[in-house]
């Protein structure tokens, strides 16, 4: 009973807790910096594709409603917008058409994260499975991207055998195949994780300042280096991966320069170049090891592989026919 309330102390205290990091650095900016970069290299879906996909789900509500002349027109629009895009350009595949940002802050310091993972596997142990997960839920800082994207050579194959099934009164095959059109589109989330922004920023700073303040330097880069910590335990990296000890053990070798002849120049070239090509972008998706082109690939084969199944099992049954007529004819 005692281990429960001291437990329990523990969670309220932690949940209402705000230990705030120090850094000489602004997150929200350096987020919403980022966040504009993401938005200035996103490019817009050819306007046929934007409109195609507009009628595709005018036409799927319109079905929905039983109104299948309407959804027919709706097609035919699709088709036709689907049509000139491809005719333009016959090389499209995977086309963005959509692009979300959310952005999680946890401002904690790597003692208060520290804290909080240490109580919630003993909440664990004890079963108190919803406080743990109290504890855990807010460990995010990071922006998030969700980028929803069309599979031009996949997607239009299955609007117009929506048209051509409606054309046929046959209704439950435009429904799958305008469901078939829904679930071909990709999704892929990139998460940016804050903190690495933040060391990133703290060493640009660092390598900026004049010589002469080796104080104010060393404060940057232990601050850095707590911003990697954060990263390690908010499970964006590993304390075990290459690229965050080279990152550690560079920035330490900085640190002594800096007490030494300071001559730091070409430390801090690296420095930055290894932040660049390495732990800036961290992927995360549902299809772990899945680029946005893999995953699509990975559809237009399934779709591929179902339609040559249909057309050899066509292809038995005009066989099994031909025979039958055949021995009809024989006798």
């Amino acid at each position: 009973m005692k281990r429960k309330l001291l437990l329990s102390t523990l969670t309220s205290l932690l949940l209402l807790g705000t230990t705030v990091l120090n850094a000489q650095t602004d997150k929200k900016e350096l987020v919403q910096k980022e966040a504009q970069a993401q938005i200035k290299n996103h490019k817009q879906a050819p306007k046929e594709i934007v409109m195609g996909l507009q009628n595709t789900y005018k036409a799927m509500t319109a079905l929905q409603q039983n109104k299948k002349e309407d959804a027919i027109k709706l097609l035919e629009e699709a088709n036709k917008s689907f049509d000139v895009a491809l005719k333009a350009d016959p090389s499209l595949k995977l086309i963005p058409i959509d692009e979300r940002l959310q952005a999680y802050a946890f401002m904690g310091s790597s003692k208060v994260i520290e804290d909080r993972l240490k109580l919630a596997v003993q909440l664990l142990k004890a079963h108190e499975t919803q406080d743990a997960s109290d504890i855990l839920l807010p460990l995010k800082d990071e922006l998030d991207i969700t980028t929803v994207s069309i599979p031009m050579n996949l997607y239009p194959v299955s609007t117009k055998k929506a048209l051509e099934a409606l054309k046929k009164d046959d209704i439950k095959g435009a429904a799958a195949a305008l469901n078939a059109a829904m679930t071909s589109l990709v999704t892929f989330r990139v998460v940016i994780p804050t903190p690495i922004l933040a060391a990133q920023d703290l060493i640009a700073e660092a390598s900026k300042l004049d010589k002469t303040k080796k104080e104010d330097a060393t404060k940057l880069l232990d601050a850095a280096k707590e911003e990697l910590k954060r990263a390690e335990l908010l499970g964006y990296t590993s304390k075990h991966a290459e690229d965050y000890k080279a990152l550690n053990d560079d920035i330490e070798k900085i640190q002594k320069e800096i007490k030494g002849e300071n001559k730091v120049e070409k430390l801090y070239e690296t420095l930055k170049n290894e932040f660049l090509t390495s732990l800036k972008h961290i992927h995360i998706s549902k299809a772990k090891m899945s680029t946005p082109e893999e995953t699509a690939e990975k559809k237009v084969n399934a779709y591929e592989n179902e339609e040559a199944q249909k057309a050899l099992k066509v292809k038995a049954k005009f066989n099994e026919d031909s025979k039958a007529d055949e021995a009809k004819t024989i006798k």
